[in-house]
Parts: C-alpha cells; structure tokens; sequence
C-alpha cells in the first residue's frame, strides 16, 4: 500500500491540481512579468499567453497561481500598496513625535516607493480598470493613505507647525503631488528618487508655510 493509499481523506477543499512536466514559477516571477508587460504595453494588450511566455512556462502553469490577469493585477495593486499604508499607520500609531517630521516621513517614503524598482508599477494605479469593484481593497489602501496624510496635516496644524485654510484640500494636493512622481518616471526612468523626494519636502514646506 502506498502514502496515499494509506493516508486519510483530508476535509479540505480540493486544490487545483499541478499542471504536469515543468514545475510552474514562483509567484514573484510572474508578478514581475506581468507588471513590465502592463507597464510597457498596457493591461489591456497584454494575454495571459505573453505572460507565460516571458517566464517560459506554459499557461496551465500560470493558472496554478493566478486564474486570470485581473488577479495578477490586483496582487500587484496590493503588494505596491501595503507598504505605505503600513509605514502611515505605524506613524498615526506614534503620538509622541514630531507630527510636522511625521507628514515628510510618509511623503519621502511613499515618493522612494514609486520611484523605485524595475517597473514603474505605480502606473498602474492609473488604468480605468482599477474603479472595478475587484480592486476595491486597493482603493480602500488608497484612500486610507490619503487618510493618513490628512490626519498628520491636522496634527501638524494643532501642534502650530503649518498654516493652511483647508487641511483636506491640502493633503489631497500633497497626495497628488507625490502621486505625480508616477508620471515623471514615465518621462524619466532614470529618475533619481532621492532628488524627486528632496524637491516634493520643499514644495511641501512652502505650501503649509512651514518654517523649516
């Protein structure tokens, strides 16, 4: 009697089983793949097929991981995501720093985010297809970073460190600003994020007449 003759039912739900010959990818491989295809030539142009293709591997294989292209973007979307919304509730979770401080913090990290890595992936947050209800736990990521540079702004005011007559108003155009850093990498793919993010603080200090 062999192992699985021998082993009992198991009360999970079936798993979809693996394609044979080669052993499919990892994840990450394809993920990266789809995002330089996304990027270069458009969610919409790009088939399951091309992404196959690039990783060498034969379709059933990329359905092991990801049962169409919508969830590789959607993964791309959250895993791009995560750690900002992370790095803003860690700095919402300390109220004993220096909010002002704080709000640059998010600002430069989320600026060296979108600045760097292989695929400028942040171009995705671009595509129509994002406002699907699929992608709505990446929207609610959004909008709770959004949040957060709403909330360190208002901190920044009540600790009397900015002057701006509509803290909402200012944090959406704080947000775009850094969003915009997305557009100029589609100019520039070499840009050097470290300058972009020096640039968008001292912006920032001007537009909350911070004395800084």
């Amino acid at each position: 009697m062999n192992r699985t003759d021998s082993a009992p039912a198991s009360t999970d739900a079936p798993r979809r089983s693996r394609p044979h010959g080669k052993d499919p990818v990892g994840r990450d491989r394809i993920l990266e793949a789809a995002a330089r295809l996304f990027v270069e030539q458009g969610y919409a142009a790009t088939t399951t097929r091309q992404i196959s293709a690039a990783v060498d591997i034969k379709q059933p294989s990329l359905y092991y991981h990801f049962p169409n292209k919508a969830a590789m973007l959607n993964e791309l979307l959250i895993d791009t995501a995560r750690p900002s919304t992370e790095k803003a509730r860690e700095l919402l979770a300390d109220t004993d720093s220096d909010p002002l401080a704080q709000l640059l913090t998010l600002i430069r990290f989320d600026v060296h985010l979108l600045a760097s890595g292989p695929s400028n992936i942040g171009a995705l947050y671009l595509l129509p297809e994002t406002s699907e209800p699929l992608f709505g736990s990446f929207q609610a990521m959004r909008q709770e970073l959004v949040g957060a540079y709403g909330a360190l702004l208002r901190r920044a005011l009540a600790a009397g460190q900015a002057a701006v007559d509509d803290p909402a108003e200012t944090a959406a155009l704080l947000f775009s600003l850094v969003e915009g850093v997305i557009l100029r990498r589609a100019d520039d793919p070499r840009l050097d994020a470290d300058a972009v993010a020096t640039g968008i603080e001292k912006a920032t200090l001007r537009i909350l007449a911070a004395d800084r």
